[in-house]
């Protein structure tokens, strides 16, 4: 028996092994494969590709002149409320712009957040590309009409007349889009639709720190199809065929939405009235080298099942187009299942809830910074039955700490002896060495819950706490919370026994709150005030329970046969009272012939 039977060290440093755990897995874990695409939807991806590689060469194609005077035919129309200004060309009727209002989403420049990341015609969000029609890769669409609230385009060629209307909702962040196509030739046309999107992303900007917060251009895929959710990064959405490079992604039937997001904004489509037949998803590598890229491009299709029109007959597509930030109630009061564009991780069903209570703490306390604070508050004191146990268990190793010292220093070149008298010591005293390991993996799942909502929750961002804390999801540019935190760290290791040797000790003692405080450099602030939060409030339970206990009776029970029944003392007691009665002896016997 040797002294590995004690907490490992590595079992003490469980929180912390947990959270570098959850930071290496978000960079370095394989993604899963998508499932693999429906033979329909495989051949109609292809011939999407091709339309859309068609398109393009053939807006490259257009000579010099021609683009100058085409540039020159451009015309932009906006919509504005008091959430969004939309921008719409009509060369191709696609969004050109989304700026989102508000004084949290202005950058340091004072400018508008801006959603839209391409510039070139073929890539911007949103554009239509029908099949069954050819629309000229240089048409100009004509303008119907164009309010601050609804701008219509039109186009006709091919025998089809094409009416698409945009206009803003009246839910925060939406639009609505409407395709007409009215088939005005001689004969039937099968006529279908996809509604694709493109976002592009700098690789530098989209790399966070190792033990940093995820960069917030950290960008991914999203389709919804029936319950299943996927979202792909841009190595989950690279081709897998290099000799194919631009076979996108399919999935479906029954798609909710496809959407293009970042970690804290998204521009969702969805179909409005029924479930779309496909979406595709694709990333690339663009600019730079083959080795070294200097961006992705992610691109997203929306596709609707053909409609067989008659001669004069008309199919309408509606889109319902979500653009704005990655807001809970907004995205549930826009439907279509968009809450699932959130990335909550792994425990999303605790995550969830932790996100509705800290809104619902924020509409009493009005700051998003007091807010975490009670949360935290509230969630340790939820916690308080789980915990007790812990701080008993560590109460008694407390007490057990001198015949602990004298055991490591007499023992201490025999690892097996240290051992044997160390399991000895436990079950004398009815300690459970790993008493306290069970309570704190119950609250591992809450704390990956609460870092995934912190870390990428909307409201936290460019929300001011007090003093310099103007943001509450950018590290702390002073540091104090991390450092505060590695002070407090260090408090604790000195309050919790340790049943290891001194250079053992010592590296706990030192070691996990310089490590700590190096993981929380890079974290939100909102994280880091939890994190310093739930530390004040362990050390201040800990510290009464400590006290509670050293007032009542005394903590440690032992058994002189060294079991945890107490059958020696009660086989005692029973032996006792079966024994006969004796008369206690009173001097030196004597007998007649002595008193002769």
């Amino acid at each position: 028996m040797d002294d590995r039977k004690n907490p490992p060290i590595w079992l003490m440093m469980l929180p912390l092994i947990g959270l570098g755990v959850l930071l290496t897995y978000q960079y370095f874990a394989p993604k899963p494969p998508p499932p693999e695409p429906t033979p329909a939807s495989a051949s109609a991806s292809a011939s999407a590709t091709a339309t859309a590689t068609g398109a393009a060469a053939a807006a490259a194609a257009v000579a010099p002149s021609d683009a100058a005077a085409r540039a020159d035919a451009e015309q932009r129309y906006e919509l504005e409320n008091d959430r969004v200004i939309a921008s719409f060309t009509n060369f191709n009727t696609a969004m050109v712009s989304l700026k989102v209002k508000g004084d949290r989403y202005l950058d340091a420049d004072g400018n508008h957040h801006e959603l839209v990341t391409t510039e070139k015609e073929q890539y911007l969000p949103l554009a239509p590309e029908l099949s069954g029609v050819t629309i000229p890769a240089d048409a100009v669409w004509s303008v119907a009409e164009a309010t601050k609230d609804r701008v219509r385009f039109h186009w006709a060629g091919d025998g089809v007349s094409v009416t698409r209307t945009w206009e803003l909702a009246e839910p925060p962040y939406q639009l609505l889009s409407a395709i007409e196509v009215r088939n005005d030739a001689s004969s039937s046309k099968s006529i279908g639709l996809g509604i694709t999107s493109a976002h592009y992303v700098r690789r530098e900007a989209e790399k966070g720190g190792f033990f940093g917060r995820p960069s917030p251009a950290l960008s991914h895929g999203i389709c919804q199809y029936g319950e299943e959710t996927i979202r792909e990064d841009r190595e989950g959405l690279l081709s897998e065929d290099e000799t194919r490079p631009m076979q996108p992604h399919s999935f479906g039937p029954g798609v909710e939405f496809v959407a293009l997001s970042s970690v804290y904004f998204a521009i969702i489509a969805a179909p409005e009235g029924a479930t779309a037949e496909r979406c595709d998803l694709l990333s690339s590598d663009r600019g730079g080298t083959v080795q070294d890229p200097d961006g992705s491009l992610f691109e997203s299709r929306l596709v609707y099942a053909p409609q067989q029109l008659a001669p004069g007959t008309t199919a309408t597509f509606r889109t319902a187009v979500y653009a704005g930030p990655k807001d809970y109630d907004a995205l549930e009061t826009f439907g279509h299942q968009a809450t699932n564009v959130i990335d909550l991780g792994w425990f999303s069903f605790i995550a969830r809830g932790m996100s509705w209570l800290l809104r619902a703490i924020y509409g009493f306390v009005g700051n998003w910074g007091f807010a975490i604070v009670l949360l935290t508050l509230l969630v340790r004191v939820l916690l308080l039955p789980a915990v007790i146990p812990q701080f008993k268990n560590m109460a008694k190793q407390r007490a057990l700490k001198p015949e602990i010292d004298k055991i490591n220093e007499l023992y201490k070149d025999d690892r097996e002896k240290k051992g044997a008298a160390m399991m000895e010591l436990w079950r004398k005293h009815k300690v459970n060495p790993l008493g306290g390991c069970l309570p704190v993996l119950l609250q591992m799942p809450i704390f990956f819950a609460l870092y995934q909502t912190l870390s990428t929750s909307i409201e936290l961002y460019h929300a001011p706490f007090v003093l310099w804390w103007t943001d509450l999801s950018s590290p702390d540019p002073f540091y104090v919370l991390p450092i505060t935190l590695g002070a407090l760290m260090f408090i604790q290791q000195k309050l919790t026994p340790v049943q290891m040797d001194a250079t053992q000790a010592k590296v706990m003692l030192y070691a996990m709150p310089l490590m700590m405080t190096f993981f929380m450099l890079l974290l939100p602030t909102g994280l880091c005030l939890y994190m310093v939060t739930s530390s004040a409030v362990g050390i201040t339970q800990q510290r009464y329970m400590y006290w509670k206990m050293d007032q009542g009776p005394p903590l440690l029970a032992t058994d002189d046969d060294g079991d945890d029944d107490g059958d020696d003392d009660q086989a005692a007691d029973d032996s006792n009272a079966a024994a006969p009665k004796r008369a206690k002896p009173r001097g030196k016997k004597r007998t007649r012939r002595g008193r002769a």
